[in-house]
């Protein structure tokens, strides 16, 4: 089976890089309608009046019949648009918040059954149980169809626990999730893996934090489109006195290849109100009703790698444990070299030698592009390969340099195929060969657990470049406690390429280099080369991003100092188990 899915990857890759736009294939023009479905979704860039549950129902009522009347077939409203976004548990308790069956809704639930279309309208809901939840009602041509729960960031709200599904539609199969959900890779992934073609957000997410990078890979690493309905306005909290700016929170679509189409923010405008933004969808048919994509980073999966997310660390509802066994933590000094590897060796070599010398540095770990020293093939099985002399001499450079790890990767055909491996050189050791994680298209995955090393007071993962498009891999890497990610890329290209059917196997290098930037979420830091010359080292506050320095032509070695103490404390997402059922089930 997986050598039928890599030689359809094959394929397929050959069919985005040959045909252009409005080309007829097999008869089928692959961008009309007889291979598309077209929708078109309104997000409500809505200013909601703090408490005023009855004028906000009503003026929502109003947009969402303006939407309808100008075509749109999909609406969604911003995170709590009939409460505003600083209500307290009691105000909810208070009236504020609705149970089911939602009669507050009817008049929204009649405009979807009217127009013969959908609503997801974001509002604080209540239950006999004493729960109150951050939710979002689904409306559809026959009326309720169900609800989803936010589960991250409870404050006056529990935290849901209800699974993540997808509704079909004749615009294909929608996801939903709500604002700070969307921050860790999880819920996206849960959607995708079930069948999502389109995830709507409700969001309250105020500031410019660069979340719509964020909404943008969610977009990119699951190949669907990713809108989000955010919202405008002031508030203060009542209890917390603290100040809610939501004048400058970007309402966002983003298509399946990572593009944002649309952004806006009522700050930008010179007269901020109400404003609604539509966007079409273009979903392939053959998508809508199954769980088919040909996403690389969905399709090449390889949950037998991703067993670290079943444990039991740094979970909230188990305060937060970390795993037990980490090196004492402290500085660790990383370098990243950016430079376009040769095919001759010998030159490579060179061309390190010559920028460390030139910059007169010193590092503790140095990662280097993908392929950064050979583009040869290794063969593993031959006993005597690392007896190499471009290996001998990479080795005495790491030697001579007091370098504790030098990471790059090699072509590697070993007795069970063939295979992109890390190339691992430490002073006075034997080199060390380790395989891919996932399949590629024309090399084999081994399945394996992502690598950690402990060294110099950090733990560290180190992953291929194609393995580090797979949000599970570094997932694991941080729910086994690892400080520092450190990745040798080939997935990288310069050129950007019509990639209309998805498979989204090499990414333009400033896609990759947002990538990296993501990846750090999970309370990471990270160092990264790729082939196309240019590389990252991100320095994590383990929260936010604190550091970037940026390698590349111009700058061709970035060396910064990194504490494994900043990312101890780990924000990770709480999994039960049908969502492991999910992220662990081979696809």
């Amino acid at each position: 089976m997986k050598k039928i899915k890599r030689l359809s990857s094959f394929i397929v890759l050959l069919l985005v890089l040959l045909i252009p736009l409005n080309s007829t294939v097999f008869g089928l023009t692959l961008n009309d309608s007889e291979f598309y479905a077209e929708g078109k979704i309104a997000l409500l860039h809505f200013n909601p009046t703090l408490g005023d549950v009855n004028g906000n129902l009503t003026a929502l009522e109003k947009l969402i019949h303006e939407a309808f009347d100008n075509g749109a077939n999909i609406v969604v409203t911003p995170e709590l648009s009939t409460t505003g976004y600083c209500v307290t548990r009691q105000q909810v308790f208070d009236g504020m918040g609705f149970t089911k069956p939602f009669n507050e809704l009817n008049a929204i639930r009649d405009l979807a059954i009217e127009h013969n279309g959908y609503v997801v309208v974001a509002f604080a809901e209540t239950t006999s149980d004493n729960k109150a939840y951050n939710s979002a009602a689904i409306f559809g041509p026959d009326g309720f169809i169900k609800t989803q729960d936010k589960r991250t960031l409870p404050l006056w709200h529990d935290s849901g626990n209800l699974p993540y599904d997808v509704v079909e539609t004749p615009y294909g199969d929608l996801g939903v999730l709500i604002c700070a959900d969307s921050y860790l890779p999880d819920i996206s992934r849960m959607l995708t893996l079930k069948g999502a073609d389109i995830i709507l957000t409700p969001a309250n997410w105020w500031g410019r934090y660069d979340q719509e990078q964020t909404w943008q890979m969610r977009a990119k690493e699951n190949g669907v489109w990713f809108l989000v309905a955010n919202r405008w306005g002031y508030e203060v909290h009542p209890t917390y006195g603290f100040i809610c700016d939501m004048n400058d929170a970007p309402s966002v679509a983003a298509d399946p290849d990572g593009k944002i189409l649309q952004i806006y923010r009522a700050v930008d405008s010179s007269e901020p109100k109400d404003k609604i933004l539509y966007q079409t969808t273009k979903v392939p048919k053959y998508r809508i009703g199954s769980t088919v994509n040909l996403n690389y980073s969905v399709m090449e999966r390889s949950p037998g790698s991703y067993g670290a997310l079943a444990n039991e660390y740094y979970r909230r509802d188990h305060g937060y444990q970390p795993v037990p066994g980490l090196p004492t933590p402290g500085d660790i000094k990383v370098a990243s070299l950016a430079y376009k590897p040769s095919l001759y060796s010998k030159k490579n070599i060179e061309t390190i030698k010559n920028l460390w010398a030139s910059q007169n540095a010193a590092a503790d770990v140095v990662v280097a592009p993908g392929l950064g020293i050979t583009q040869e093939p290794v063969i593993s099985k031959n006993p005597n390969w690392s007896n190499a002399s471009h290996l001998a001499d990479l080795q005495h450079f790491v030697d001579t340099n007091e370098i504790s790890l030098f990471v790059t990767t090699v072509n590697e055909l070993s007795d069970k195929g063939f295979h992109q491996s890390l190339l691992l050189i430490k002073p006075g050791k034997q080199p060390e060969l380790v395989q891919q994680l996932h399949d590629g298209l024309c090399t084999k995955g081994s399945g394996r657990s992502p690598l950690i090393l402990d060294l110099l007071g950090s733990r560290i993962g180190i992953l291929t470049g194609h393995d580090a498009l797979f949000p599970e891999a570094v997932t694991s890497l941080a729910k086994a406690g690892t400080d520092l990610v450190l990745v040798s890329s080939t997935a990288g290209m310069e050129m950007e390429t019509n990639n209309m059917l998805g498979l989204n196997y090499f990414w333009n290098i400033d896609y990759l280099k947002i990538l990296w930037k993501v990846r750090t979420n999970e309370g990471l830091h990270l160092a990264a080369s790729d082939w196309t010359g240019n590389g990252m080292i991100i320095k994590n506050s383990g929260f936010s991003i604190e550091e970037i320095k940026e390698v590349n032509n111009s700058q061709q070695i970035g060396v910064l100092t990194l504490n494994s103490g900043n990312v101890r404390g780990k924000y990770l997402f709480d999994y039960f188990p049908y969502d492991l059922n999910t992220l662990l089930s081979v696809n």
